[in-house]
C-alpha cells in the first residue's frame, strides 16, 4: 500500500461525497416538495380546471417553500445529530450497534486472543492500539473499523468471527481492518454515516407517522400522502446506497490485498471469507440497524440492493486465483474451531535501516517481521508493568511515568508537580512506576504509549484533560530533556487531544512554505543523532537538501534551553503539510537519520515519534545491533 497516495484518495474522495451527497439532497428534496404541492393542489382546486398543474403549483409558492425548507432541515439537523454521535470516536460507534467493549481484565481466551492479535498489529503500525469491541449477540461473522483518528479508533467483531475463525484467520480479518485504519478509509466511512442517515431519516419518519395513523379511517389522505412520502424518503436510502457502494467496492479489494502484507499469507484472509461464506449465518448483523453503518463492515451486513461490497466470490479469487470458489454453496455445519493461542515468535528478524527503498513505503506495510517483532515486544514486557496496564488509574501512572526525564533533577521537578496536580500519593505512585521503566528499553516505549491509550479512554472525559495538560506540561521541562524523551511526552500529549477533539482537516502546506519549520525539526534530528556538530551538520544538508534544494535554513545547533519550544511550533507548522510533502519528508528524515551508515534504537524511536506526529505512523525498524 502506498500510504500517502491512500491517504490523498481518501481526500479526494470526501470532496467527492460531499458532492454526491448534495445532488441526493437535492433529488430528495426536490421530489418531495413536487409531491407535497402536487397532492396539495389536487385535493384543493377544481377538478375540472384546464389550469395545468404545473401551473397550479407555481401558485402556491409559499407552500413550496415551506415543505423544501422542512424537508431540508429535517434531513440536515438529522446528519448533524448523527455526526455529533459519531464526533465521540469509533467505541461510539461500536456500542451504537450493541457492541461490548473488549478489556484487558477479560478471562475469556477468544478475547485475549483478539486484543493479542490487535496489540501486534498496532504496534507493528506505529499507532495508536485501537478500542478491541464485541457485538455478543450477532452469530454472523464480520468485523469493521471506525473512528476519525488513530487515536480514537475502534476495531469491532461479531460473536461469530471470535468463535469460528482461528488465529491466523482473524489475523487476515484484523490486517484488512487496519489497512482502513491507516489509508483514510477509517475516517472516510465514518463520516459518510452522518450523511447517509441524513437521506435515511425521512423514510424513518414517514413510517412512524404512518403508524400514529393506523387504524384511522378520517386520516386516508394521510395516510396516502405519508406512503407517498415514504416512498421518495426511500429514494434518499438508495442515493445513499448507491453513495456507498461507489465509494467502498474498490476499497474493500485494497483492503484484501493490504491485509496479506500485513500476515503475507494469502490464505489467511482467503480462508476467512470461505468461513464467512460457508457460515448457517453468514455476514449479516440480526440484532444490530445497521443501514447507515453497512459501508463500514468486511462483509455485508444486510441483504439490499447495490452491495457495498464486491461479491465474495470475486474477492476470494482475487487472493487466490485458482480457488474453487463452488464450495461456498455448500454450508460448513462443522463446529468452531479449537480456541488455541499461537505463541509468540521467537527472535526478532534482521532489518536492514540502510536499504535502497525510501522510508516511506514502510508507512502502512509492516509485514509479517514488523508483526512478529510486536507480539515479541508484547510477550518481553515484565509482568508488573503488564498488570499496570489492566486498569485506567495505573495506566494513567504509567503514561505519565513515561512523559517524565530521565535527568534526576528534571524528574524531581516533574514529580513535584504531579504531586500538586494530582495529590501525593499519585506522584509517589508515579515516581514508582519511572522506576520500574527504567529496567524497559526504550525499543518499549512507544509500544507502551499506544498499548495504554485505549484503558484510558475508560476515564472520565475531565480527568482526561488533566492528563493532556499535565503531558504537555511535562513534556516541555525547560528544554533539558533528551528529543526522544520530548518527543514521546508531544505525542501522549497529541494521542490524548485526539480522543477529546474533533478531528483536523487536510493539510495542504507545501514544502517551501513550512522550509523554517523544517530547518528547526532537521536540526534537532541531526543533532540528536550524530555524535559532534560536524557530523550533525553534515547529516542535515543530506535529508534538507532533497526537500529544499534551491534555498533552505542554514544549520544551527539547537538552543539547550530553546529547542523544546521551537519545535513544538515546528511540528504544529509541519501537521499541515499536505500528503505527498509529507511522504518526501519522511523519505528525508530516513537520509539523515542514516547519514553516518548506522541506526541506534534510540535514533529509530526518535524518527517513529517524528512520524507519527506527523500522522504517517511507521512500522518498527527491527533492531540492528546497538552501537551505543
Amino acid at each position: 500500500m502506498d500510504f500517502f497516495a491512500a491517504q490523498a484518495a481518501a481526500h479526494s474522495r470526501t470532496r467527492a461525497l460531499l458532492a454526491g451527497y448534495v445532488v441526493a439532497v437535492g433529488l430528495v428534496v426536490g421530489a418531495i416538495t413536487w409531491v407535497v404541492a402536487w397532492l396539495y393542489t389536487l385535493f384543493n382546486t377544481n377538478i375540472y380546471s384546464a389550469e395545468p398543474y404545473s401551473s397550479r403549483l407555481l401558485s402556491h409558492p409559499g407552500l413550496v417553500l415551506v415543505t423544501a425548507t422542512g424537508v431540508l432541515g429535517i434531513i440536515g439537523i438529522a446528519t448533524l445529530h448523527r455526526m455529533a454521535q459519531l464526533s465521540a470516536g469509533g467505541g461510539a460507534v461500536a456500542v451504537s450497534l450493541g457492541a461490548s467493549r473488549v478489556t484487558r481484565e477479560t478471562a475469556d481466551p477468544k478475547r485475549r486472543r483478539l486484543l493479542n492479535v490487535v496489540e501486534e498489529m498496532a504496534i507493528a503500525s506505529g499507532v495508536p492500539v485501537p478500542e478491541v469491541y464485541v457485538l455478543d449477540q450477532e452469530p454472523g461473522i464480520n468485523a469493521f473499523a471506525a473512528g476519525f483518528t488513530p487515536a480514537d479508533a475502534a476495531i469491532t467483531v461479531t460473536r461469530g468471527a471470535l468463535e469460528r475463525l482461528n488465529r491466523a484467520e482473524l489475523a487476515g480479518v484484523i490486517g484488512h481492518e487496519f489497512s482502513h485504519l491507516l489509508n483514510g478509509d477509517m475516517r472516510l466511512n465514518t463520516r459518510l454515516a452522518g450523511p447517509l442517515f441524513g437521506l435515511l431519516v425521512i423514510a424513518i419518519v414517514a413510517r412512524y407517522t404512518l403508524r400514529g395513523f393506523r387504524g384511522n379511517t378520517r386520516a386516508t389522505p394521510f395516510l396516502a400522502a405519508g406512503l407517498v412520502i415514504m416512498g421518495l424518503g426511500y429514494l434518499g436510502v438508495l442515493l445513499g446506497r448507491l453513495l456507498q457502494s461507489a465509494i467502498c467496492r474498490q476499497r474493500e479489494f485494497l483492503a484484501d490485498a493490504s491485509s496479506v502484507q500485513f500476515t503475507r499469507d494469502a490464505t489467511a484472509l482467503r480462508d476467512a471469507l470461505v468461513t464467512l461464506g460457508r457460515a448457517p449465518a453468514g455476514s449479516h448483523l440480526h440484532g444490530a440497524d445497521g443501514e447507515d453503518l453497512a459501508h463500514l463492515f468486511i462483509a455485508p451486513a444486510t441483504d439490499r440492493l447495490f452491495s457495498t461490497h464486491p461479491p465474495l466470490a470475486m474477492r476470494i479469487r482475487r487472493l487466490d486465483p485458482h480457488f474453487d470458489v463452488t464450495v461456498l454453496d455448500s454450508p460448513d455445519l462443522a463446529p468452531p474451531p479449537p480456541d488455541l493461542d499461537d505463541p509468540a515468535a521467537a527472535g526478532l528478524a534482521a532489518f536492514a535501516a540502510h536499504g535502497d527503498a525510501p522510508l516511506s513505503r514502510r508507512i502502512g506495510n509492516p509485514g509479517v517481521p514488523a508483526v512478529a517483532y510486536a507480539a515479541a515486544l508484547r510477550a518481553a514486557l515484565p509482568a508488573g508493568i503488564e498488570a499496570a496496564l489492566a486498569r485506567g488509574t495505573t495506566t494513567a501512572f504509567l503514561w505519565l511515568a513515561l512523559a517524565l526525564s530521565a535527568q534526576p533533577p528534571v524528574r524531581e521537578r516533574q514529580v513535584r508537580r504531579i504531586a500538586e496536580v494530582l495529590g501525593e500519593p499519585v506522584g509517589h505512585a508515579v515516581a514508582a512506576a519511572a522506576r520500574d521503566l527504567s529496567a524497559v528499553p526504550v525499543v518499549q516505549h512507544l509500544p507502551l504509549l499506544q498499548r495504554a491509550l485505549p484503558v484510558l479512554k475508560a476515564l472520565p472525559v475531565e480527568r482526561r484533560r488533566t492528563l493532556v495538560a499535565l503531558t504537555a506540561e511535562l513534556a516541555r521541562a525547560d528544554g533539558r530533556m533528551s528529543p526522544l524523551e520530548y518527543l514521546l511526552g508531544a505525542l501522549a500529549t497529541r494521542y490524548l487531544g485526539d480522543q477529546l477533539a474533533p478531528p483536523r482537516a487536510p493539510g495542504r502546506l507545501t514544502l517551501e512554505d513550512c522550509a523554517p519549520a523544517l530547518g528547526t525539526l532537521f536540526a534537532v534530528v541531526a543533532y540528536a543523532g550524530d555524535d559532534g556538530e560536524v557530523a550533525a551538520r553534515r547529516a542535515y544538508e543530506r535529508g534538507l537538501a532533497q526537500l529544499l534544494p534551491r534555498e533552505r535554513p542554514a544549520y544551527a545547533a539547537p538552543d539547550p534551553q530553546q529547542w523544546a519550544a521551537a519545535l513544538d511550533a515546528a511540528l504544529a507548522r509541519l501537521a499541515d503539510l499536505a500528503p505527498p510533502a509529507r511522504e518526501l519528508l519522511v523519505d528525508a528524515l530516513g537520509r539523515t537519520v542514516l547519514n553516518d551508515g548506522s541506526v541506534r534504537h534510540a535514533e529509530a524511536e526518535l524518527l517513529r515519534a517524528v512520524c507519527a506526529l506527523l500522522d504517517a505512523p511507521l512500522p518498527p525498524l527491527l533492531p540492528l545491533p546497538d552501537t551505543g
